[in-house]
C-alpha cells in the first residue's frame, strides 16, 4: 500500500487549512495520512483543527520540512 501523502510544502494558511480539510473528508475510520508541511504556524491551525473534529495528529520532523502524521479516529 502506497503511502497517502498530502504536501503542503508550498502553501500557507489559509489556503493550507482548506486544502488540508478537504483531503481529509475523504478518509475512512482508521486511515492514515501525512501531511508536509513548511509553515509552522499553518500546521498548527491544520492540527487545532483536525483534533477538534476526530483526527489523532502527530508530530515528525525530516531536513528541511515538518509533518503531521494524521490517523482518522472517529466517523
Amino acid at each position: 500500500m502506497e503511502p497517502n501523502i498530502l504536501d503542503l510544502r508550498q502553501q500557507r494558511c489559509p489556503m493550507a487549512l482548506l486544502l488540508a480539510k478537504r483531503h481529509t473528508v475523504q478518509l475512512v475510520l482508521g486511515e492514515v495520512l501525512n501531511i508536509w508541511l513548511n509553515d509552522v504556524s499553518s500546521g498548527q491551525d491544520i492540527e487545532k483543527y483536525l483534533s477538534a473534529h476526530g483526527f489523532r495528529c502527530q508530530w515528525n520532523t525530516s531536513p528541511g520540512y515538518f509533518w503531521l502524521k494524521v490517523i482518522k479516529e472517529l466517523d
